[in-house]
């Protein structure tokens, strides 16, 4: 929003015939850039990093090469850059609670999420949940556990994973929330949901949930610090001694879809601010080429595209970013709600098998979405 009005006013600026010299304030001698860490990794990456050999590491490549080349499985970070991104609900169209869980950690404290979903099943009266798990690799057994027991009070096989030393469980199972949500749930994940939210994604999916979105890391992560200060952050298969765990990893998606990496990490940087009502509406018509249009050299598209700009009250106008992700477990979840109050439904077709079966109508598996 800065650069944007930066911009704007530098051309207002020339517009009206007015040039600034700029400050002679002194430039600081830059610093030394930190060395390439690549050397130092490398041994961390080849012994432990959970495929090395799709890296196609060659001679002369650099951290960043790999790190590019990892889809989200590698990444550095420098200490006390990474907030973990708050807990949010939100009431949707239609009688539908959003859960986005980029991480386990409340706003203030897991009361406080049970009193918000409370609400919005008392007040609100949605009938179905969607919980985005995209971009979750957290290792919080503890609150994967506790977020299993809002939605599912039964199920309590996450408690034996909770890693000791993690804040306590505020109610295990959720007394406030027992028998009062019974609709359907569909969970959305990605490619870097590990870890703890992958083994909750796998409980509600084996509790008869929909997942909607992308096969999950089917991984750990392991985070070492680097001689320039920087934290390697990378992928590792999971321990073989890790008894007793019965998690089918990675979760695959009964709806799986192909989404643009860049324009879903836009979308969900968006429902962080709390715009999440801005990713899921539908987009306007496009103006499309005809083979008329072609023959005469002409772009509707892109001629639309400009009378937008020379309309729009800014110069700088960027494009509508759309989460498909999101928008189709919303209609998931309403498709549900109608098969489950069809008059022609057999009466015995169960929870997870209706839920599946309201699903392929609404969008089949392998949608590629860009």
């Amino acid at each position: 929003m800065k650069i944007t009005h930066a911009i704007s006013a530098g051309f207002w600026l020339l517009a009206g015939g007015l040039l600034l010299a700029e400050p002679t304030i002194p430039v600081p001698t830059p610093s030394v850039p930190p060395a390439d860490a690549t050397a130092e990794a490398l041994p961390f990456l080849q012994a432990r990093y959970v495929d090395f050999a799709a890296l196609h590491y060659k001679e002369g490549d650099k951290l960043s090469d790999l790190a590019a080349r990892s889809e989200g499985k590698i990444s550095l970070v420098m200490p006390g850059r990474v907030v973990p991104t708050p807990i949010l609900t939100a009431a949707l169209p239609d009688g539908i609670a959003y859960c986005r869980l980029g991480s386990f950690t409340p706003k203030k404290d897991w009361s406080g999420v049970e009193g918000e979903l409370k609400s919005l099943i008392d007040f609100q009266h949605v009938f179905g949940a969607v919980i985005d798990l995209r971009d979750n690799s957290s290792d919080d057994y503890a609150g994967a556990a506790q977020i299993l027991s809002f939605f599912v009070p039964n199920d309590t096989s996450l408690l034996e994973y909770a890693i000791q030393g993690k804040p306590a469980l505020a109610q295990l199972p959720s007394v406030v929330l027992q028998g009062r949500f019974d609709g359907p749930i569909v969970v959305l994940t990605n490619g870097q949901t590990a870890g703890a939210a992958e083994a909750l994604a796998g409980c509600l999916k084996a509790d008869g949930a929909l997942v909607v979105g992308r096969t999950t890391a089917g991984t750990g992560f392991e985070e070492d610090k680097l001689a320039n200060g920087e934290i390697l952050r990378f992928a590792i298969a999971l321990h073989p001694s890790l008894t007793g765990d019965t998690m089918l990893r990675p979760v695959t998606p009964d709806i799986a879809m192909q989404v643009d990496d860049h324009n879903e990490t836009a979308a969900l940087m968006l429902i962080r601010d709390d715009h999440v009502l801005d990713v899921i509406q539908e987009s306007a018509e496009r103006k499309r080429m005809s083979e008329a249009s072609l023959v005469n050299g002409q772009d509707p598209e892109w001629d639309a595209y400009l009378a937008s700009l020379e309309s729009a009250p800014v110069l700088l106008s960027l494009p509508r970013i759309h989460d498909p992700v999101l928008v189709t477990a919303l209609d998931s979840v309403r498709a549900i709600r109608l098969s489950e109050t069809s008059a022609t439904e057999p009466a015995a077709l169960g929870a997870p098998a209706r839920q599946a079966a309201a699903a392929n109508d609404v969008k089949p598996a392998n949608t590629s979405v860009q």
